[in-house]
């Protein structure tokens, strides 16, 4: 009987079954060990190593180097593993995701944390698209900065966060970060601002004019209070603990900030001078908790948002009009 089981006209059992060989070549590669997956899998090492060896048979190659009960990817088994690893956790949460999706009704609520360059600059376009794909969904935004976030989604009080990545305050192993806006740190001003437009900016000349920088907390630019305060003379005129108001500070022209240009919008007529030589670039995006399986509405929410990502031309837009008043204005705007 075992013989019948494990070979077929000379072939082994497992050969045709390219799932359950997979399944014992992703737990394998997991543990590093043969015994360790079987055990895993509910199954006997016999029929484990059955499958591994089916797999190598049909694609003709060697996947583990084995050294006892050791086992280690080769190159080959690298490869096959970013490949199928995905495939096999989908099937794997298949049941779960089907439950999860026939269980959406009518007035669902789709809960998302986000700050307020989130919920202000990125959300508002997105959502009229996505609430347009899913009109029986509610969506609950809750205004939070980013440790609020973290709770939010540990406790399941929201399903995914929109934030930025913050070096001083990375997020929790249990959280994956997305990335899906990446943002240019500009010089925001009024049109007529002395500074509006210039290229190759530097520090000193920008610390001459009122500024507004966020606090060390709300700081999204990395090294922006530290460049600033270590210039005795910075006219740090104003400190906002959000970016809320930041706008009407600006307009007024009591002050300029240094910010993301996801704070320019389409239809702005503020300037946002890049300072990409000064600071590094910085990304927005999503969060959410590893161990959950992303539904569909919440995967197409995901391909909104980097469809809008790809649309982003607004700081450019708000430069061409400083390069039609200043006279040594940023000409390369390709």
């Amino acid at each position: 009987m075992s013989d019948f089981k494990t070979k077929i006209g000379g072939n082994f059992y497992y050969k045709h079954n390219r799932l359950q060989q997979l399944r014992g070549f992703c737990f394998a590669a997991q543990y590093g060990n043969i015994s360790r997956a079987a055990k895993s899998m509910g199954l006997a090492h016999t029929s484990v190593s059955l499958q591994i060896k089916a797999l190598e048979e049909d694609i003709g190659c060697v996947l583990f180097k084995r050294n006892g009960p050791k086992i280690t990817l080769t190159e080959e088994g690298t490869k096959l593993l970013e490949m199928a690893q995905p495939l096999v956790d989908s099937i794997h949460n298949l049941y779960e995701q089907f439950h999860h999706e026939v269980s959406i009704k009518i007035n669902s609520e789709l809960h998302i944390a986000a700050n307020a360059s989130g919920k202000n600059f990125l959300l508002p376009r997105i959502l009229r698209d996505y609430l347009e794909l899913y009109p029986s969904i509610k969506v609950v935004v809750h205004y939070v900065e980013h440790h609020e976030a973290m709770k939010l989604l540990e406790n399941g009080a929201a399903d995914i966060a929109i934030l930025a990545r913050h070096d001083h305050q990375p997020f929790p192993k249990a959280c994956e970060y997305i990335p899906i806006f990446y943002c240019k740190p500009c010089l925001i001003t009024l049109p007529d601002h002395p500074l509006a437009g210039r290229k190759n900016l530097l520090v000193s000349e920008i610390s001459r004019y009122p500024l507004a920088l966020p606090t060390k907390e709300l700081q999204v630019i990395p090294n922006l209070r530290e460049t600033f305060d270590a210039i005795a003379r910075t006219n740090n005129r104003i400190e906002f603990t959000n970016s809320d108001t930041f706008r009407e500070y600006i307009e007024t022209g009591l002050v300029a900030t240094i910010a993301p240009d996801i704070w320019i919008r389409e239809d702005d007529w503020l300037i946002a001078t890049p300072l990409s030589h000064l600071f590094p670039d910085t990304d927005y995006g999503m969060v959410r908790l590893r161990n959950k399986t992303m539904p569909k509405h919440v995967r197409d929410l995901l391909d909104l948002m980097r469809q809008h990502a790809l649309k982003r031309h607004y700081p450019q837009r708000s430069l061409r009009q400083a390069a039609a008043r200043t006279p040594d204005a940023i000409t390369d705007l390709a």
